[in-house]
Protein backbone atom coordinates (compact mmCIF):
# COMPACT_ATOMS: atom_id res chain seq x y z
CA UNK A 1 0.00 0.00 0.00
CA UNK A 2 1.29 3.26 -0.34
CA UNK A 3 1.43 6.48 2.25
CA UNK A 4 -2.82 6.88 3.29
CA UNK A 5 -1.45 9.98 5.79
CA UNK A 6 -1.49 13.65 3.87
CA UNK A 7 1.48 15.63 4.66
CA UNK A 8 1.87 19.38 3.61
CA UNK A 9 3.23 19.64 0.16
CA UNK A 10 4.62 22.89 -0.88
CA UNK A 11 3.72 24.84 -4.55
CA UNK A 12 5.96 24.56 -7.13
CA UNK A 13 8.67 27.45 -7.69
CA UNK A 14 11.50 28.83 -9.72
CA UNK A 15 11.82 27.03 -13.25
CA UNK A 16 12.83 24.03 -11.79
CA UNK A 17 11.71 22.00 -8.64
CA UNK A 18 14.56 19.56 -7.26
CA UNK A 19 14.81 16.04 -5.93
CA UNK A 20 17.48 14.54 -3.96
CA UNK A 21 17.74 10.85 -4.49
CA UNK A 22 19.44 8.84 -2.38
CA UNK A 23 19.53 5.44 -2.73
CA UNK A 24 20.08 2.39 -0.55
CA UNK A 25 19.56 0.14 -2.58
CA UNK A 26 22.16 -2.20 -2.19
CA UNK A 27 21.91 -5.55 -4.96
CA UNK A 28 20.17 -3.28 -7.99
CA UNK A 29 22.58 -1.78 -10.68
CA UNK A 30 22.94 1.53 -9.12
CA UNK A 31 25.00 2.84 -12.60
CA UNK A 32 21.98 1.76 -14.45
CA UNK A 33 19.50 3.21 -12.31
CA UNK A 34 21.44 6.51 -11.91
CA UNK A 35 21.34 6.84 -15.46
CA UNK A 36 17.56 6.04 -15.99
CA UNK A 37 16.77 8.42 -13.10
CA UNK A 38 18.91 11.47 -14.58
CA UNK A 39 17.73 10.60 -17.97
CA UNK A 40 14.18 12.46 -16.65
CA UNK A 41 16.27 15.55 -16.60
CA UNK A 42 16.24 15.83 -20.38
CA UNK A 43 12.76 15.32 -20.97
CA UNK A 44 11.14 17.67 -19.11
CA UNK A 45 11.62 21.19 -17.64
CA UNK A 46 10.22 22.02 -14.33
CA UNK A 47 11.72 19.18 -12.43
CA UNK A 48 15.29 18.30 -11.56
CA UNK A 49 16.60 15.10 -10.44
CA UNK A 50 20.02 14.49 -9.14
CA UNK A 51 22.17 11.77 -6.66
CA UNK A 52 23.21 13.34 -3.52
CA UNK A 53 25.75 12.83 -0.92
CA UNK A 54 24.68 10.71 2.42
CA UNK A 55 26.44 9.33 5.37
CA UNK A 56 25.61 5.29 4.79
CA UNK A 57 25.91 5.18 8.78
CA UNK A 58 22.81 7.47 9.68
CA UNK A 59 20.97 5.70 12.10
CA UNK A 60 17.28 5.39 9.65
CA UNK A 61 19.62 4.84 6.62
CA UNK A 62 20.90 1.42 8.36
CA UNK A 63 16.91 0.88 8.99
CA UNK A 64 16.01 0.82 5.47
CA UNK A 65 18.60 -1.35 4.68
CA UNK A 66 16.96 -4.05 7.08
CA UNK A 67 16.38 -7.43 6.16
CA UNK A 68 13.58 -7.88 8.44
CA UNK A 69 10.43 -5.85 8.36
CA UNK A 70 10.30 -1.82 9.15
CA UNK A 71 7.97 -0.33 11.65
CA UNK A 72 6.78 2.39 9.15
CA UNK A 73 5.74 4.69 12.03
CA UNK A 74 9.19 3.97 13.50
CA UNK A 75 11.01 5.94 10.22
CA UNK A 76 8.17 8.34 9.54
CA UNK A 77 8.79 9.53 13.73
CA UNK A 78 12.87 10.07 12.83
CA UNK A 79 12.02 11.60 9.40
CA UNK A 80 13.00 14.75 10.85
CA UNK A 81 16.08 13.87 12.85
CA UNK A 82 17.08 12.27 9.47
CA UNK A 83 16.35 15.73 7.15
CA UNK A 84 18.22 17.57 9.16
CA UNK A 85 20.97 15.33 9.42
CA UNK A 86 20.63 14.48 5.42
CA UNK A 87 20.84 18.50 4.74
CA UNK A 88 24.08 18.79 7.09
CA UNK A 89 25.51 16.12 5.06
CA UNK A 90 24.84 18.16 1.92
CA UNK A 91 25.80 21.74 3.40
CA UNK A 92 28.84 19.70 4.47
CA UNK A 93 30.15 18.39 1.11
CA UNK A 94 29.13 21.41 -0.51
CA UNK A 95 31.52 23.46 2.10
CA UNK A 96 34.04 21.08 1.66
CA UNK A 97 34.28 21.14 -2.17
CA UNK A 98 33.23 24.85 -2.48
CA UNK A 99 30.16 24.64 -4.23
CA UNK A 100 27.42 27.13 -4.21
CA UNK A 101 24.33 25.79 -4.95
CA UNK A 102 21.81 25.19 -2.22
CA UNK A 103 20.46 21.70 -0.97
CA UNK A 104 17.37 20.26 -3.05
CA UNK A 105 13.66 21.20 -2.74
CA UNK A 106 12.89 17.47 -1.43
CA UNK A 107 14.95 14.08 -1.02
CA UNK A 108 13.22 11.14 -2.22
CA UNK A 109 15.04 7.60 -0.70
CA UNK A 110 14.55 4.51 -2.42
CA UNK A 111 14.85 1.52 -0.71
CA UNK A 112 14.43 -2.35 -0.71
CA UNK A 113 13.02 -2.59 2.72
CA UNK A 114 9.67 -4.01 3.51
CA UNK A 115 7.63 -1.87 5.89
CA UNK A 116 5.66 -3.74 8.30
CA UNK A 117 1.99 -2.72 7.66
CA UNK A 118 3.27 -3.86 4.13
CA UNK A 119 2.61 0.16 2.35
CA UNK A 120 4.95 0.55 -0.08
CA UNK A 121 5.68 4.44 0.39
CA UNK A 122 5.87 7.40 3.21
CA UNK A 123 6.09 10.77 2.97
CA UNK A 124 7.02 13.65 5.63
CA UNK A 125 8.02 17.25 5.30
CA UNK A 126 10.60 17.14 2.77
CA UNK A 127 11.14 13.36 2.96
CA UNK A 128 9.71 10.67 0.84
CA UNK A 129 10.51 7.02 1.31
CA UNK A 130 9.93 4.83 -1.98
CA UNK A 131 10.07 0.79 -0.18
CA UNK A 132 10.30 -2.13 -2.40
CA UNK A 133 11.25 -5.15 -0.13
CA UNK A 134 7.85 -6.76 -1.37
CA UNK A 135 8.69 -6.48 -4.96
CA UNK A 136 8.90 -9.48 -6.93
CA UNK A 137 10.30 -10.80 -10.06
CA UNK A 138 7.07 -12.10 -10.95
CA UNK A 139 5.87 -8.81 -10.98
CA UNK A 140 8.02 -8.19 -13.92
CA UNK A 141 7.31 -6.80 -17.12
CA UNK A 142 7.61 -3.96 -16.51
CA UNK A 143 11.53 -3.98 -14.62
CA UNK A 144 12.03 -2.93 -11.03
CA UNK A 145 14.22 0.21 -13.01
CA UNK A 146 10.49 1.15 -14.74
CA UNK A 147 8.78 0.75 -11.09
CA UNK A 148 11.37 3.20 -9.29
CA UNK A 149 10.63 5.76 -12.14
CA UNK A 150 6.68 5.85 -11.71
CA UNK A 151 6.60 5.75 -7.83
CA UNK A 152 9.54 9.07 -8.13
CA UNK A 153 6.94 10.57 -10.49
CA UNK A 154 4.46 9.80 -8.01
CA UNK A 155 6.54 11.77 -5.52
CA UNK A 156 6.87 14.52 -7.96
CA UNK A 157 2.95 15.43 -8.21
CA UNK A 158 2.84 14.49 -4.36
CA UNK A 159 4.99 17.34 -3.72
CA UNK A 160 3.29 19.78 -5.78
CA UNK A 161 -0.44 19.58 -5.35
CA UNK A 162 -1.96 18.99 -1.59
CA UNK A 163 -4.98 17.46 -2.98
CA UNK A 164 -2.71 14.45 -4.12
CA UNK A 165 -0.46 14.17 -1.29
CA UNK A 166 -2.15 11.65 0.48
CA UNK A 167 -4.60 9.00 -0.70
CA UNK A 168 -6.53 10.14 -3.55
CA UNK A 169 -8.74 7.41 -6.05
CA UNK A 170 -9.49 3.50 -5.27
CA UNK A 171 -10.51 2.45 -8.35
CA UNK A 172 -7.23 1.29 -10.41
CA UNK A 173 -7.07 3.26 -13.57
CA UNK A 174 -3.29 3.11 -14.83
CA UNK A 175 -2.93 6.45 -13.03
CA UNK A 176 -0.02 7.27 -10.72
CA UNK A 177 -2.30 8.43 -7.99
CA UNK A 178 -3.88 5.01 -7.82
CA UNK A 179 -4.41 3.61 -4.43
CA UNK A 180 -3.23 -0.08 -4.47
CA UNK A 181 -3.18 -1.91 -1.73
CA UNK A 182 -0.51 -4.18 -2.03
CA UNK A 183 2.65 -3.73 -4.64
CA UNK A 184 1.90 -6.22 -7.11
CA UNK A 185 -0.88 -3.96 -8.22
CA UNK A 186 1.10 -0.75 -9.12
CA UNK A 187 2.33 -2.41 -12.05
CA UNK A 188 -0.92 -1.31 -14.15
CA UNK A 189 -0.08 2.25 -13.47
CA UNK A 190 3.89 1.67 -14.50
CA UNK A 191 2.48 -0.11 -17.78
CA UNK A 192 -0.29 2.35 -18.41
CA UNK A 193 1.48 5.91 -18.15
CA UNK A 194 -1.69 7.53 -18.19
CA UNK A 195 -2.20 10.63 -15.90
CA UNK A 196 -6.34 10.58 -14.93
CA UNK A 197 -8.98 13.35 -15.16
CA UNK A 198 -9.42 13.56 -11.76
CA UNK A 199 -5.76 14.15 -10.79
CA UNK A 200 -5.28 16.73 -14.16
CA UNK A 201 -8.10 18.66 -12.43
CA UNK A 202 -6.63 18.53 -9.00
CA UNK A 203 -3.67 19.36 -9.94
CA UNK A 204 -5.04 22.56 -12.47
CA UNK A 205 -7.24 23.22 -8.79
CA UNK A 206 -3.63 23.62 -7.17
CA UNK A 207 -2.64 26.12 -9.33
CA UNK A 208 0.08 24.25 -11.13
CA UNK A 209 -1.73 22.96 -14.09
CA UNK A 210 1.76 24.21 -16.17
CA UNK A 211 3.66 21.02 -14.70
CA UNK A 212 0.83 18.30 -16.34
CA UNK A 213 2.97 18.18 -19.87
CA UNK A 214 5.99 17.72 -17.44
CA UNK A 215 4.75 14.93 -15.76
CA UNK A 216 2.99 13.28 -18.81
CA UNK A 217 6.55 13.07 -20.30
CA UNK A 218 7.93 11.25 -17.80
CA UNK A 219 5.46 9.30 -17.09
CA UNK A 220 5.20 8.23 -21.14
CA UNK A 221 8.07 6.30 -21.27
CA UNK A 222 8.13 6.41 -24.83
CA UNK A 223 11.71 8.46 -24.42
CA UNK A 224 13.11 5.28 -23.04
CA UNK A 225 13.19 3.88 -26.49
CA UNK A 226 14.08 0.51 -28.03
CA UNK A 227 16.99 -1.53 -27.12
CA UNK A 228 17.81 -2.09 -30.58
CA UNK A 229 19.04 1.77 -31.57
CA UNK A 230 22.88 2.25 -29.72
CA UNK A 231 21.87 5.97 -28.73
CA UNK A 232 18.21 5.25 -27.15
CA UNK A 233 18.24 5.18 -23.21
CA UNK A 234 16.91 1.71 -23.24
CA UNK A 235 20.28 0.77 -25.05
CA UNK A 236 22.27 2.49 -23.11
CA UNK A 237 20.53 1.55 -19.95
CA UNK A 238 21.26 -2.37 -21.70
CA UNK A 239 25.11 -1.46 -21.86
CA UNK A 240 24.99 -0.14 -18.28
CA UNK A 241 24.31 -4.16 -17.34
CA UNK A 242 20.44 -4.06 -17.04
CA UNK A 243 18.20 -4.60 -20.00
CA UNK A 244 15.03 -2.94 -19.29
CA UNK A 245 13.42 -5.73 -21.86
CA UNK A 246 15.02 -8.81 -20.30
CA UNK A 247 15.75 -8.13 -17.07
CA UNK A 248 13.33 -9.12 -14.58
CA UNK A 249 14.98 -8.44 -11.16
CA UNK A 250 17.43 -6.38 -8.85
CA UNK A 251 20.18 -7.87 -11.22
CA UNK A 252 20.53 -10.27 -14.22
CA UNK A 253 20.50 -14.24 -14.19
CA UNK A 254 22.77 -15.91 -15.74
CA UNK A 255 20.40 -16.83 -18.46
CA UNK A 256 19.32 -13.01 -18.30
CA UNK A 257 22.86 -12.19 -18.72
CA UNK A 258 23.78 -14.53 -21.57
CA UNK A 259 20.40 -13.12 -23.65
CA UNK A 260 21.68 -9.47 -22.93
CA UNK A 261 24.85 -10.58 -24.27
CA UNK A 262 23.22 -12.37 -27.12
CA UNK A 263 20.95 -9.56 -28.27
CA UNK A 264 24.32 -6.65 -28.25
CA UNK A 265 26.48 -8.87 -29.60
CA UNK A 266 23.73 -10.66 -32.06
CA UNK A 267 25.24 -9.21 -35.37
CA UNK A 268 28.88 -9.81 -34.26
CA UNK A 269 28.76 -13.36 -33.43
CA UNK A 270 26.63 -14.30 -36.09
CA UNK A 271 29.18 -12.72 -38.47
CA UNK A 272 31.83 -14.74 -36.59
CA UNK A 273 29.94 -18.28 -36.56
CA UNK A 274 29.49 -17.39 -40.86
CA UNK A 275 33.38 -17.06 -41.00
CA UNK A 276 33.93 -20.12 -38.87
CA UNK A 277 31.35 -22.20 -41.10
CA UNK A 278 32.90 -20.77 -44.24
CA UNK A 279 36.50 -21.61 -43.19
CA UNK A 280 35.82 -24.94 -41.86
CA UNK A 281 34.14 -26.09 -45.29
CA UNK A 282 37.39 -24.65 -46.95
CA UNK A 283 39.22 -26.74 -44.50
CA UNK A 284 37.42 -29.31 -45.39
CA UNK A 285 37.33 -29.28 -49.09
CA UNK A 286 40.84 -28.84 -48.85
CA UNK A 287 41.59 -32.00 -46.76
CA UNK A 288 39.17 -34.15 -49.00
CA UNK A 289 41.01 -32.59 -52.22
CA UNK A 290 44.25 -33.37 -50.70
CA UNK A 291 43.06 -37.27 -49.86
CA UNK A 292 41.66 -37.56 -53.80
CA UNK A 293 45.53 -36.50 -54.76
CA UNK A 294 47.26 -38.90 -52.65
Amino acid sequence: MHDAMIDEAQPSSGPRRRFGILSVMAEVNDAALRFLVLSLNTIQDRFEFEFIPFDSQDQMLIGLRSNSPVDREDIRNGCAAFQERQFGVFRRRAEGYLTKELPPDRIIVLSTVRFSDNFYSLRCDRISVIALGNWKRSMAPPSILEFILTLIVREVIASVSPRLSGSVHVGTKGCPCDFTPSLDEVRQKVLSSYLCQYCRGALADDGVRETIPDIEKMLAKSWIGSPDNSSSVAAITSALGHDLFLVKGLRPTFWEGFLVTLRQEGSKQMITMTASIVAGIIVAALLLLLGLKK
